[in-house]
C-alpha cells in the first residue's frame, strides 16, 4: 500500500537547484500552516491544563506552560519570517529548527502525557487520550509537506504513548496499543500520501513555469522574426491584440489598426486587385462565415505599391461555456518563397528550349478548354509534327536543329494568337483552339502551313521546312482530353502517310484502322508465340549462265484464319511495336536451318529491318543463328536497305559482320537517298537494282540501270536487278550488264517443298544449281 503513496521517480532527476527549491518550499509550506495549527495546539492543551489538571499539580501546570510558551514562541518567530524577508535563515537553518522543534515538542508532549495519566483522575483518561490523538493527527497534516517531519511527530508520539501504556496493567490499555499502532500506520499512510501529492502539486507547477517561460521566448521570439506576426480579433472582426510586427509591415500605427476590422485592412492592402486576390478573400470570408480553422491561405497584398504575399493561419477563439468570442491566428510574409515556388511551377510547364508550354501544361489548358467549353462552342486540337526533321539533326548536327525549332517556333506563334500553342516534345507542337459557336466553318490550321513555306536560313544553311497536322474536335469526336490527343495523334499519322505538309482532320474510319492494328498486334505476338511463320525463298540467279547463287528467304504469315498473309500487312505493326525484333530472329533461326540442307555453294538472303539494325543484340543474335545451325558465314546474305543505315551504329554493325564473312546486299537501291557516301560507308557486296527501273524498260530507264551496273562494277560489287518478270526485261538487263536477277521470269518464290524440286531440277552432274534461261521451265 505504502508503494502508491511513495514520491515521485522523477525527484532523483531533479537538478541541485532544483531540490534545493523544492525544499525551500516545503518549509515554507510548513510555516505558512504552522501558526494557525500551533493556535489550536495551544487552545486545546491550555483547556487541558485548566480544566482537567487539578490546581495542586503544579509540576504538571508548569511543564504544559513550558510546551505551551515554546509553541507560541516558535509560532511567533514562523510568521516574523514570513512576513519580514530578511529574518529568513538558510534553509538548512530552518529545516533544523523545524526538526528541533518537532521533537522537542513532542518529547514533552508525551513526558507530560505520561504525568497526567499517572496523576489525574480516571475518569479524564478518555479526555487526555483523545486530545493527544487529535494532536498526533494535527502536527501530521501540519508537517506533512516535509516528510521527515511528520513521521517524527508520529513516532515520538505514539511509541511515546505505547512505552506509558505499557507501564500500566489495566487490560483495556492493550486494546489502546493496538489501535494506536493501526492509528499511526494510517497516520503514516495518509503523512506519505500527503508528501507526494504536495511534491507533484510542485512539479506541475515547475513544469507550467517552464512551459510558460518557453511559450512567452517562442513568441517573442517569433514576433521578433522578420516575416511573422500574431494577430487577434474580436467576433465583429477588430482587433485585440495588435502585434508590432504588423503595424511595422503594413506602415500603419496600432491606433490606426485598432479602428479597422481584419477586412478592412486587407481591403486597404487591396486583395482583390488580382483575381487570385479575389478567390483567397473569398475562402477568407467562407472561413468566417463557418467559424471553421484554416491554415496557410496565400494573400496576395499591395504595401506602397509593392506586391507580396502573405499566408494567414487561425483557430476560433471560445469562451468557457463553448461560445466563439474571436479568432486568434499567425500571418507570414511568404513572399521570396511563394515567388520562388511560383518560377519553379513555370519551369515545370514550359519548355526549356522554345519557352513554350510543355505536353504538361498543354494537357492542363486542354482540360480547361473542354470543361469550360460552351454549349454551342467548339475546342478542336490539333498536332503538328515537322516533317523529316530527323535529317536535319543527323546532317547538320542537333545545335543546327535545336535553333530551327527555334526559328519555326518563332514563326508559328506569329499565327498562333488566342490559341494554346505548345511544344509536346521532339518536333512536335500541340494546338488547342477554341471554335465560338456561330463558326463551325473555321478550320485555321492551314495558317500554320503556310507560314512556314518561306525557308529558314540557319548557320549559312537554307533549310526547307514543311509540317503536316492532325486534328480532332470536341465535343463531335469525344468529350475525353486524352482521347482527343490521340484521336488528333491517329489524324496526324493518316495525314503523312497520305503526302505530308496537309491538314488531316480525325474520321471514324481511322478509329476503326487503329483498333485494327491493335487487333494485328495481339495476332502478331500470338503467332510469334505459336511459330506461325514460314519463309518461301526466290531464286537469285546469274544472268548469263543460270546458275543460282542464291535464294532469298520472303517471309510469310500463315494465319490461321486469314491463310497465308504477304509481308506487306504486317512487317508495318512489326516494326512499330518493336515484334520484328523476336520475329526477324525467328526468321533467321528458319533461314539458316534451311540453308544448311542445300547444295553447296548457294547463299541465303534474309532481309534485315532497320529496327533490327538499331536493337542492342542484333550481331549477337546473327552469331548465335549461325552457330546453332552450323551454317558458314560466307553463305548468308544480310539484305538492308539505304533507310537503315543511317545511324553510325548501325554501320557499326554491318563492318562487324562483313568481317565474319557474311555477304552484304543493298535493297531497293534507287528509291531511298541514293547517296553515293552511303556506298562508301558501307561493305557493300551486291547492289540490287530497284524494280522500278526494270518493269518500264524503256531506253531512259534502261540507261539508269546501265550506269548503276557500271557504278558498282567501279566499286568492286555485283549488280543484281530485282523483278525481271518478262523474256524482254531479261534480254535488256543481260544488254546492259547485269551480273544477276532476281523475279518471277525466273521463278515464283517457293515453299519448302517446291523448293526442294525446284534444287533437284536444277541440278547438274557438276554438283551446281544451273537454271535454263531459254527454256520453259523458267515459270516453274
Amino acid at each position: 500500500m505504502l508503494t502508491g503513496v511513495r514520491q515521485p521517480g522523477r525527484r532523483s532527476a531533479l537538478s541541485a537547484s532544483e531540490r534545493a527549491d523544492f525544499f525551500r518550499r516545503q518549509l515554507d509550506e510548513t510555516s505558512s500552516v504552522a501558526p494557525l495549527s500551533n493556535i489550536a495546539f495551544m487552545l486545546a492543551l491550555g483547556s487541558v491544563l485548566v480544566f482537567v489538571i487539578p490546581p495542586e499539580q503544579t509540576m504538571v501546570r508548569l511543564l504544559g506552560g513550558i510546551t505551551i510558551l515554546l509553541v507560541f514562541l516558535n509560532s511567533t518567530r514562523v510568521a516574523v519570517s514570513l512576513r519580514v524577508p530578511r529574518w529568513k535563515q538558510s534553509t538548512s537553518f530552518d529545516y533544523t529548527g523545524l526538526m528541533l522543534e518537532v521533537v522537542v515538542i513532542a518529547i514533552l508532549d508525551v513526558v507530560l502525557f505520561s504525568m497526567l495519566f499517572t496523576t489525574i483522575d480516571s475518569n479524564y483518561d478518555v479526555v487526555i487520550i483523545a486530545t493527544m490523538a487529535g494532536i498526533m493527527g494535527a502536527g501530521t497534516i501540519n508537517f506533512y509537506t516535509v516528510r521527515s517531519a511528520s513521521l517524527s511527530w508520529i513516532y515520538i508520539h505514539g511509541l511515546g504513548l505505547m512505552i506509558v501504556f505499557s507501564m500500566h496493567s489495566e487490560p483495556y490499555l492493550r486494546v489502546l496499543s493496538i489501535q494506536l499502532a493501526i492509528y499511526m500506520f494510517a497516520l503514516t499512510v495518509g503523512a506519505m500520501y500527503l508528501s507526494a501529492s504536495f511534491q507533484r502539486r510542485w512539479m506541475a507547477e515547475i513544469q507550467a513555469d517552464s512551459e510558460r517561460q518557453t511559450v512567452s521566448l517562442l513568441l517573442d521570439g517569433f514576433e521578433g522574426g522578420s516575416r511573422d506576426w500574431l494577430w487577434e480579433v474580436d467576433i465583429d472582426g477588430r482587433f485585440s491584440h495588435i502585434s508590432p510586427r504588423l503595424s511595422q509591415l503594413t506602415g500603419l500605427s496600432a491606433s490606426d489598426l485598432q479602428d479597422m476590422t481584419f477586412g478592412q485592412l486587407l481591403n486597404h492592402l487591396e486583395i482583390t486587385s488580382s483575381d487570385e486576390g479575389k478567390v483567397a478573400a473569398e475562402l477568407l470570408v467562407d472561413k468566417f462565415e463557418r467559424i471553421t480553422a484554416f491554415r496557410d491561405i496565400v494573400v496576395p497584398v499591395r504595401i506602397d505599391r509593392d506586391r507580396r504575399w502573405w499566408s494567414l493561419s487561425a483557430n476560433p477563439r471560445a469562451l468557457g461555456n463553448g461560445e466563439i468570442c474571436g479568432w486568434r491566428g499567425v500571418g507570414s510574409d511568404i513572399t521570396e518563397r511563394y515567388v520562388h515556388e511560383q518560377e519553379i511551377l513555370r519551369l515545370a510547364a514550359t519548355d526549356s528550349l522554345t519557352g513554350l508550354p510543355n505536353r504538361r501544361s498543354f494537357g492542363a489548358e486542354l482540360e480547361r478548354a473542354v470543361n469550360g467549353r460552351g454549349n454551342l462552342d467548339r475546342v478542336r486540337v490539333g498536332i503538328l509534327d515537322l516533317d523529316n526533321f530527323k535529317s536535319v539533326n543527323d546532317t547538320l548536327g542537333h545545335p543546327v536543329g535545336d535553333r530551327l525549332l527555334l526559328a519555326v517556333t518563332d514563326r508559328l506563334r506569329t499565327v498562333a494568337g488566342a490559341d494554346v500553342f505548345a511544344r509536346m516534345g521532339g518536333d512536335e507542337f500541340g494546338i488547342v483552339a477554341h471554335v465560338p459557336a456561330g463558326r463551325n466553318s473555321y478550320v485555321g490550321f492551314e495558317r500554320y502551313l503556310d507560314v512556314l513555306q518561306e525557308p529558314f536560313h540557319i548557320a549559312g544553311n537554307r533549310i526547307e521546312v514543311r509540317a503536316t497536322i492532325g486534328y480532332a474536335s470536341n465535343p463531335d469526336d469525344s468529350g475525353d482530353a486524352d482521347e482527343l490527343v490521340m484521336l488528333a495523334d491517329l489524324a496526324l499519322n493518316e495525314a503523312k502517310s497520305t503526302g505530308r505538309n496537309r491538314v488531316g482532320r480525325f474520321s471514324p474510319a481511322l478509329r476503326a484502322w487503329a483498333s485494327e492494328r491493335a487487333t494485328a498486334q495481339q495476332e502478331l505476338d500470338r503467332g510469334i508465340a505459336a511459330g506461325q511463320f514460314e519463309l518461301h525463298y526466290q531464286p537469285q540467279v546469274n544472268a548469263v549462265t543460270g546458275q543460282v547463287v542464291a535464294l532469298e528467304a520472303l517471309l510469310r504469315w500463315n494465319h490461321p484464319v486469314k491463310g497465308l498473309i504477304g509481308p506487306s500487312q504486317f512487317i508495318g505493326v512489326a516494326e512499330e511495336t518493336g515484334m520484328i525484333i523476336p520475329l526477324g530472329a525467328q526468321a533467321m533461326a528458319l533461314a539458316c536451318a534451311e540453308a544448311v540442307k542445300w547444295p553447296a555453294g548457294i547463299r541465303v538472303a534474309v532481309n534485315v529491318s532497320p529496327v533490327q539494325l538499331l536493337s542492342i543484340d542484333f550481331c549477337k543474335m546473327v552469331e548465335n543463328a549461325l552457330d546453332v545451325t552450323g551454317l558458314d558465314p560466307e553463305l548468308l546474305q544480310l539484305e538492308i536497305t539505304e533507310t537503315g543505315v543511317v545511324e553510325d551504329r548501325a554501320i557499326s554493325e554491318i563492318h562487324a559482320l562483313r568481317s565474319l564473312g557474311i555477304t552484304v546486299a543493298l535493297d531497293d537501291f534507287g528509291t531511298g537517298y541514293s547517296s553515293f557516301a552511303t556506298l562508301q560507308r558501307l561493305p557493300i557486296d551486291v547492289l540490287k537494282i530497284d524494280r522500278l527501273f526494270i518493269v518500264d524498260c524503256a531506253d531512259h530507264q534502261m540507261a539508269v540501270v546501265k550506269s548503276v551496273v557500271e557504278l558498282a562494277s567501279v566499286l568492286g560489287m555485283t549488280s543484281l536487278a530485282e523483278g525481271v518478270e518478262t523474256p524482254v526485261q531479261l534480254r535488256r538487263v543481260q544488254a546492259v550488264g547485269c551480273d544477276l536477277i532476281q523475279g518471277f521470269h525466273i521463278s515464283k518464290p517457293l515453299n519448302a517443298a517446291q523448293l526442294e524440286a525446284y534444287l533437284a531440277a536444277t541440278s547438274t552432274s557438276s554438283g551446281q544449281n544451273f537454271h535454263p534461261l531459254d527454256s520453259d521451265f523458267s515459270r516453274p
